[in-house]
């Protein structure tokens, strides 16, 4: 099962923390609006963020809803 808008606020509502695997072409942004949404498979990762992941804004979904990737 992959991340939908609709899944993730019906959780959110919940007060739960989860995760999702997010599909290779979903369409993301890492620079808080500084450059054109990309595909998730084409971000660039410093070594830290391998390990703690990365703060990301996904297309379409509500602009204050962000994930950790």
């Amino acid at each position: 099962m992959y991340a939908t808008q609709r899944l993730m606020a019906l959780i959110d509502n919940l007060g739960k923390i989860y995760y999702f695997p997010l599909k290779i072409n979903r369409l993301v942004d890492d620079t808080g609006g500084v450059e054109k949404y990309q595909n998730i498979g084409e971000l660039s990762w410093n070594e830290s963020e391998k390990i703690s992941g990365k703060i990301i804004k996904i297309k379409w979904f509500p602009r204050d809803k962000k994930a950790n990737a």
